[in-house]
């Protein structure tokens, strides 16, 4: 039986070296974009990063945890019903975040007229709360775009889609099209949030399997 587990970067090594105390350590092999790493008594982990174009070479584990290490410079855009967060990822802590919150009227069940009204009252609400994150972005993201790594973003798929076609947000959209990275779910829209979102995004990525006992 598989399970998967996220470990943060900055516990890889002792989670590694627990992990060969505990099953023993067999030969290491490369799967695709991922490391496995066989335990002699039959356990295998498989260890991958969110991180796009991590190069494995003869020394793969080495490798992928040398990537870990690696200081990622980047622009975060958070978008959900209710909020938003903008700010930038400097390799150890978020900085320059902005955070606000939004009212964008909930479904409602009812029809004719008065459904058709609702509506587009909450259309007009759903474009000023994307107008107001898009000006965060291109407060904060856009005149540093040239010296991030890549843009994580992460919430309702088309807000975000939204917030990125904005004509202020240029370069965060070319950037964000450049090198795409994975989305995430996401619990909040806080600067605490935020950081929590890029450390589930550099942790790796470990699937487990073990012998039954």
């Amino acid at each position: 039986m598989t399970r998967t587990v996220a470990v943060p970067a900055s516990r890889i090594e002792r989670w590694l070296a627990t992990y060969t105390e505990r099953h023993g350590g067999g030969p290491v092999t490369v799967d695709g974009d991922g490391v496995v790493v066989a335990g002699t008594d039959g356990a295998t982990a498989r260890l991958s990063l969110l991180w796009p174009g991590v190069v494995l070479g003869t020394d793969p584990l080495a490798d992928l945890v040398a990537a870990t290490r690696v200081r990622r410079r980047l622009g975060l855009v958070a978008v959900r019903a209710d909020g938003h967060a903008v700010g930038i990822w400097d390799g150890e802590q978020v900085v320059d975040a902005k955070r606000k919150g939004h009212y964008v009227q909930s479904r409602t069940a009812a029809g004719g007229w008065s459904q058709q009204r609702f509506a587009r009252r909450r259309e007009n609400q759903a474009k000023h709360a994307y107008e107001t994150a898009a000006l965060d972005v291109a407060t904060i993201i856009e005149p540093v775009a040239a010296t991030l790594d890549g843009v994580l973003a992460a919430g309702n798929p088309a807000a975000i889609t939204a917030v990125l076609a904005d004509s202020r947000c240029r370069r965060t959209a070319a950037l964000a099209a450049q090198k795409p990275l994975a989305r995430l779910e996401l619990r909040a829209t806080s600067r605490e949030a935020l950081g929590d979102l890029v450390e589930r995004f550099l942790s790796v990525v470990i699937a487990i399997d073990e012998p039954e006992v």
